[in-house]
């Protein structure tokens, strides 16, 4: 399974990467900001998209809303995480 991992801070990007891991998957691409993350999904396939919510660049949401608009990728599954209350 390809996933993609848009995260904007290094330190749960890479807690989250560790989780994975012990999970199995292997075949993970980061990404610190949704502009990264969207850039990558349209030139590569991906099985899986984990995205942060809140993001510099192009926010969770709007990546969300640009994968679901976009005939190619409207059926990726999506998991969105966020550290706010």
């Amino acid at each position: 399974m390809k996933i993609m991992l848009a995260e904007d801070s290094k330190t749960m990007r890479g807690l989250i990467l560790i989780m994975l891991h012990r999970l199995g998957y292997k075949d993970v691409t980061e990404a610190s900001n949704g502009k990264e993350a969207w850039k990558h999904l349209r030139t590569h396939n991906c099985d899986l998209l984990i995205t942060d919510w809140n993001m510099p660049e192009l926010s969770g949401i709007e990546l969300l809303q640009k994968v679901r608009q976009d005939t190619q990728l409207a059926d990726l599954p999506v998991i969105m995480l966020t550290s706010r209350n």
